[in-house]
């Protein structure tokens, strides 16, 4: 989740930096509103994150520092996913305070995206304990506003101030500013054909297309799909996918599931950040994270669990 980013899966939001310089654009396609808030909820899950920092040759680890939830909405043929994932300074190694969260809306083919996450730029431990040492009056989060249409994507990619001791608990504050804001900055690319509207969005496709191979008993292939992210185009890869007849984890066990690996990243430039998951194949849990795993820093190694 490098700076102008607002990740995923602190492991799901790609970072935005480089390319050619986009159009500026109108600013009244921007959200002005959590996308899809209107929709029922049709499903939630609840994740316990545990993490692991490495001090020189050992890794450190420590469960229960932090937490995430992903809901999925819809009503007839729209929907909208949701993420927000955090760590809880007052259990985490360094007293860690980084979380992002990410909604995706889709109606009528076209995408609302909102984002907000926790701004670090440090690639040591010791950077990260100096920074939140220093920011007493206020700490840098980058936000994203977008619209992705038939054929054009719009977006405002912006960092705000606000409180250091905000954590995901209190994630509603920034993203009330961040809504708040004003068009300037909205900048418009075009949408190639064939280039899917959200990050989100293209992981559930990839989970739903591996779960119907699976189902039919064949290989799960690698496969690609571009897809639009504030005012880039990005690449979302399968890079391996092994189901598995069981998969247990805290004392409980899954049946019919798949391990993946994925790497994601801006269309044409290797490598990307990778994650894997492992998730349901039937059943409640089709298409559900059932462990999130990433490694933002070569320091610092979250997983994520899925509690409920």
């Amino acid at each position: 989740m490098t700076s102008r980013a607002v990740m995923p899966l602190a492991l799901f939001m790609a970072a935005v930096a480089g390319g050619a310089a986009p159009m500026s654009a109108p600013g009244e396609h921007l959200p002005v509103e959590i996308p899809g808030i209107d929709l029922p909820v049709l499903q939630q899950h609840t994740y316990r994150m545990s993490g692991r920092v490495r001090m020189l040759l050992l890794w450190v680890g420590r469960d229960d520092v932090g937490s995430g939830v992903i809901r999925w909405r819809g009503a007839g043929g729209d929907h909208a996913y949701e993420l927000l994932i955090g760590s809880d300074p007052t259990k985490a190694p360094g007293k860690l305070n980084k979380w992002g969260f990410l909604a995706e809306a889709i109606r009528a083919g076209e995408c609302a995206v909102v984002g907000v996450i926790s701004k670090d730029s440090d690639s040591r431990l010791s950077e990260v304990k100096e920074g939140l040492a220093s920011d007493r009056d206020g700490r840098p989060f980058d936000t994203i506003r977008g619209r992705v249409t038939q054929r054009q994507a719009y977006a405002q990619v912006t960092t705000l101030i606000a409180s250091n001791t905000i954590t995901y608990h209190q994630a509603d504050a920034v993203l009330k500013r961040a809504l708040g804001a004003g068009p300037d900055g909205t900048r418009q690319i075009d949408r190639p054909d064939g280039a899917r509207p959200g990050f989100l969005t293209s992981v559930a496709e990839i989970l739903r297309s591996s779960s119907a191979s699976a189902a039919r008993g064949t290989v799960i292939p690698a496969q690609a799909i571009t897809y639009v992210y504030g005012d880039r185009l990005y690449e979302l890869r399968l890079i391996e996918a092994v189901p598995l007849a069981k998969f247990e984890r805290d004392g409980r066990n899954y049946e019919h599931v798949i391990r993946g690996r994925f790497e994601t990243g801006q269309k044409g430039v290797r490598p990307g950040s990778r994650f894997e998951l492992v998730f349901g194949t039937s059943g409640a849990l089709a298409g559900v994270p059932i462990l999130i795993s990433y490694q933002p820093r070569w320091w610092l190694h979250v997983e994520l669990v899925i509690q409920t």
